[in-house]
């Protein structure tokens, strides 16, 4: 089965939850830039989390379906049409080969994501399908997706195809929806914790970074947010090292303006690194536009931890409220 792409919205592309174990030798993690929205598509069409969805930024595609087909839309709130009829956000969908998925603009937050049953099944390169746009590999192409592209796809579990047979019996929707709440207006929290080069920071520095408002500028992009604030200064100005960076650390380059590195981050970077942002709060800094004000909170590592534990388990309840739905759905119309 094939997906055709009929309109290819922004930064439409193919990924997933990222090409691990290659760092080392400058290939990037890449992968989708808010995983919990991703993980919830895939579970709402009985894939695995870590098959590869179609991830979209502020206006999404229109898709033709070749044949009938299980899917879900996740993430940034929209308002989805198939064939022409609204069909609601973070639950299961049949479209009937011949019906076009009509996404839109995103309302509320930056990212979405369309997941199929069977996952979109372009080749695997370095262990991922995930599109490396710098690399020019990986996902379909290497390249952003573009109009009259045909997205293989792959098999249907059989739960899966279970569920197709239950919804094609049925006249209305479903009514249920799987999804995290999270408001993407107004000022935004975003929890950090010290680098390693804290404390080389100007203590006025230190405390700017602390207590005044910072805004995304429109400069930013997968790789990286550039913000726009108070500078940031070291006590002392020197030559460092290049070292390895991951997503959520904050570089401070020489105009004294903070970077915080995202998904498509470079494997090193040479930059003094003044903070790290929570893991937890990563899907939040991936949904927020240019034009978005954030301050950062301090938090110990034990607290960090303790955030991303609690940030697994309410995903680990919410997939399990989602097996349960598909049990009863499956159970009332047996």
């Amino acid at each position: 089965m094939t997906l055709k792409i009929i309109q290819k919205g922004f930064a439409s592309a193919v990924q997933d939850i990222g090409r691990t174990g290659y760092q080392r030798y400058g290939i990037i993690v890449g992968g989708v830039m808010d995983p919990p929205a991703a993980k919830i598509a895939n579970w709402l069409v009985d894939n695995h989390e870590s098959a590869a969805v179609i991830e979209y930024s502020f206006a999404g595609p229109s898709i033709f379906f070749t044949e009938d087909t299980l899917f879900a839309v996740t993430g940034a709130e929209c308002i989805p049409m198939l064939n022409g009829r609204e069909i609601g956000m973070g639950r299961p969908c049949l479209a009937r080969g011949g019906h076009i998925l009509t996404i839109g603009r995103m309302l509320s937050g930056s990212r979405g994501y369309l997941a199929v049953a069977g996952g979109v099944a372009t080749p695997v390169w370095y262990g991922s399908r995930s599109t490396d746009l710098r690399a020019g590999c990986g996902g379909y192409e290497g390249r952003l997706l573009a109009e009259h592209d045909c997205l293989p796809t792959g098999i249907p579990s059989p739960y899966a195809q279970g569920i197709m047979s239950v919804l094609a019996q049925v006249e209305s929707p479903i009514s249920w929806y799987a999804a995290l709440r999270r408001s993407y207006r107004g000022m935004h929290w975003i929890r950090v914790m010290p680098d390693t080069l804290w404390p080389h920071f100007s203590e006025e520095s230190r405390k700017a970074f602390l207590s005044t408002n910072y805004q995304i500028t429109a400069s930013s992009d997968r790789m990286g947010y550039r913000l726009s604030g108070e500078h940031l200064l070291l006590e002392e100005a020197g030559e460092l090292y290049s070292e390895a960076v991951t997503n959520g650390s904050i570089q401070v380059p020489g105009n004294g303006q903070p970077i915080i590195l995202m998904t498509d981050h470079q494997s090193i970077g040479g930059y003094p690194r003044i903070a790290q942002v929570a893991s937890a709060d990563l899907s939040l800094l991936a949904q927020l536009s240019p034009g978005a004000k954030l301050r950062f909170r301090m938090i110990t590592t034990q607290e960090g931890e303790a955030a991303a534990i609690q940030q697994y388990h309410t995903l680990k309840r919410l997939h399990q409220e989602i097996k349960c739905r598909f049990r009863l759905l499956a159970q009332k119309n047996n």
